[in-house]
């Protein structure tokens, strides 16, 4: 896999990286705070890097991830990060390196006056009066706050974290001075907050057109009021524009025809000519007979309707219909409207089954036609399957468990209708047709075979349609033959809440001659980790799996990669993960760490036995960089002494030692006498923060 380095923390950062991602091309992206990363999300292909770093920690990052290509893709003023990159640069060895600059917008700057550098611009200030309007962020702020007849003019816009609010209070700004919130800020935002703040002269830098430089010009032009630009450093590497970097990497990966211009930024001549699309994203309930009268006004009004084939079947408007509810379908159609009107607004609806708030496409098309520069968005509510289902048979779903196995992955959704159904009284699950419902009666008539409940389906199939409604038993359900979409209801009669703590007994779990932590040893230690929900979790040294066994029993969403080399031991994983039903568990046949590289970055591990190899995998654990939870398992002092020798060389400080002897009491005859077991030594630690 293609690996570049991404230094970023701007909007021209995040869509390369978001751009490369698609590619497969893994993005390691670096942010100097932990707020830099916020607009960016990670995934399978973006690793991202928080922390800031000088040029010997970068050669460091470097020299652990081994880029085919570097990008600096830092905010045009961030001179002192540029310097540290390059002195890098100059320490590692020869690697394609490529600095991405903002393309500048075309302005009217008539009636701007530039600076060199922000002290220039802060001695002007003095010889002005009213309010000053400052956009320059908070690293500057001291320069503008030394003389205190331009700090009292100051109204500052800042992000809202807490690095900018401290620099605001070290500067002495009041409440009243101090506006923080994330752009992009429109020319009409810009114009409020100028109005709001009684501004005579707006601040900025020369930021480019990802910064909002023209937006804030054109608002203090429309407002008659001075504008102090500060002008972009020169650079002394040449900067290549976004779609050159795309170009570049394309012919350093070998991607032929790469479609990787920048996403979703529409930046042609039609959109800044002033064309809008207003688009709801409207729930479609379970057909046209149960949509909302706000969804039927938003049709009827609609210059394009957008939705699935089945969803337009019967829309007589004026509106032109396109049979897409994908963003990568329904973007393109509307670049073409926009190109074709150039001018003036247009609406457009798009059609999401169900409610637009549960298991629905809607998020992700809000956030993609949001990053466009020439759509509008409003969410539009819909009447769930789910509600009509719980109406139908009587049963309410305030207190029940909800799921889909609709566009879900079967590998998500089984092991959490397992527990679902186990745990709950009543468990509503979305389907994509009978395939599933069959599916769902297997699973429950195996849950009922292991006295882990009695079940009552509902089966609700083309509900407001030509809708049937059946009442099913877990045999009957797994022999369902019904066409189209099904929402079910499980009722589980026998049905008992979930403990929330390992607990499971020594007896319960499969063994012979492999080696197991004892059902005290393994609950202290699982406690220790202390996973959440989502966790990706490693066992290494599984044995038998019981602590594997456990951690997947704790929630569904956790995923357990049990590591293993013996293949006796790992016969005797498979049969108790098949015992315990397990599926959210997945066993990796190997040593670590030479195992660990394909598998997702963790959050926690567990290490029951490292082979005598735990420096090897504690580095590899570093090498992610990124937080992660360790509990080390260790029966013999010289494992404690391996122990204590990487806790030294990694300079870790936090480390929590236990030591647990425990005694369990053996019938002898009348009396019962306390036989004691091995003592263990159970250490927690964090690395990565």
């Amino acid at each position: 896999m293609n690996k570049v380095i991404i230094f970023g923390g701007t909007t021209e950062g995040r869509k390369l990286a978001q751009a490369l991602a698609k590619k497969d091309v893994l993005c390691i992206y670096c942010v100097a705070t932990e707020y830099g990363k916020e607009p960016i999300e990670e995934s399978d292909c973006i690793q991202i890097h928080a922390g800031r770093m000088d040029a010997d920690k970068m050669v460091e990052l470097y020299k652990c991830e081994c880029p085919d290509a570097i990008v600096d893709a830092t905010h045009p003023f961030a001179e002192v990060v540029k310097t540290e990159i390059e002195n890098s640069l100059f320490k590692y060895k020869t690697v394609p390196f490529f600095r991405l600059s903002r393309e500048e917008d075309e302005v009217d700057v008539s009636q701007c006056t530039f600076f060199d550098s922000a002290s220039d611009c802060a001695l002007a200030l003095e010889n002005t009066q009213g309010n000053i309007f400052l956009t320059t962020g908070s690293k500057e702020l001291s320069t503008f706050c030394q003389s205190d007849a331009i700090k009292e003019r100051i109204i500052a816009r800042v992000i809202p974290n807490t690095e900018s609010l401290e620099l605001c209070k070290e500067q002495g700004l009041k409440g009243n001075q101090i506006i923080a919130m994330q752009g992009p800020f429109s020319k009409a935002m810009n114009v409020a907050f100028l109005r709001e703040c009684d501004a005579k002269i707006m601040v900025l830098k020369e930021s480019g057109r990802s910064g909002g430089e023209a937006e804030r010009i054109q608002a203090a032009n429309a407002l008659g009021i001075k504008c102090f630009v500060i002008r972009r450093p020169e650079e002394k590497v040449e900067g290549l524009s976004f779609n050159q970097v795309i170009d570049k990497l394309s012919k350093l990966f070998g991607f032929d025809n790469m479609p990787m211009t920048e996403p979703s930024a529409y930046t042609n001549d039609t959109a800044s000519k002033g064309f809008k699309m207003q688009v709801s994203l409207a729930g479609f309930g379970m057909g046209f007979s149960s949509v909302t009268l706000e969804v039927v006004k938003a049709i009827e009004g609609a210059d394009y309707i957008f939705g699935a084939p089945r969803m337009l079947v019967g829309i007589e408007t004026k509106g032109k219909k396109y049979p897409y509810y994908l963003a990568k379908d329904i973007i393109p159609c509307m670049e073409e409207i926009a190109a074709e009107h150039k001018y003036g607004t247009k609406s457009a609806v798009v059609l999401l089954s169900g409610d637009t708030g549960f298991y629905s496409g809607a998020t992700k098309l809000k956030q993609a036609f949001e990053e466009t520069n020439f759509v509008s968005v409003k969410v539009l509510p819909g009447i769930s399957s789910v509600s009509a289902m719980a109406a139908k048979t009587g049963f309410n779903w305030q207190d029940a468990k909800l799921l889909s196995a609709h566009g879900v992955k079967e590998a998500v959704w089984r092991p959490a209708l397992i527990q679902a159904a186990s745990f709950n009284e009543r468990t509503f699950i979305l389907t994509s047709g009978s395939k599933d419902v069959r599916e769902i009666g297997e699973i429950l008539l195996a849950l009922e075979k292991e006295d882990k409940g009695k079940f009552i389906i509902f089966v609700g199939t083309n509900l407001y349609a030509d809708e049937k409604l059946a009442k099913l038993s877990a045999e009957q359900c797994s022999n369902f033959n019904e066409d189209g979409l099904s929402t079910v209801l499980i009722i589980n009669k026998k049905w008992k809440g979930k403990v929330l703590v390992p607990g499971l007994k020594d007896e319960a779990f499969l063994r012979d001659k492999v080696p197991m932590s004892k059902e005290e040893v393994r609950a202290l230690s699982i406690c220790k980790l202390q996973v959440t929900e989502n966790a990706v979790v490693y066992d290494i040294g599984s044995g038998s799996g019981s602590v594997a066994v456990e951690l997947g029993l704790l929630d569904s969403t956790i995923k357990v990669y049990a590591i293993e080399i013996k293949e006796e031991a790992c016969d005797l994983i498979k049969k108790n993960l098949a015992n315990f039903r397990v599926d959210n568990v997945t066993l990796i046949s190997g040593a670590a760490p030479d195992v660990l590289n394909d598998l997702p970055v963790p959050t926690h591990v567990f290490i029951g036995g490292s082979g005598g190899r735990l420096e090897e995998i504690i580095s590899h654990l570093k090498s992610l960089h990124t937080p992660i939870k360790v509990v080390v398992n260790a029966v013999t002092l010289e494992t404690i002494g391996e122990i204590n020798h990487v806790l030294k060389s990694f300079g870790i400080e936090d480390a929590d030692t236990v030591q647990l002897s425990v005694s369990k009491a053996k019938k002898a005859g009348d009396y019962s006498v306390m036989q004691g077991q091995n003592p263990v030594y159970i250490v927690t630690f964090n690395i990565g923060e």
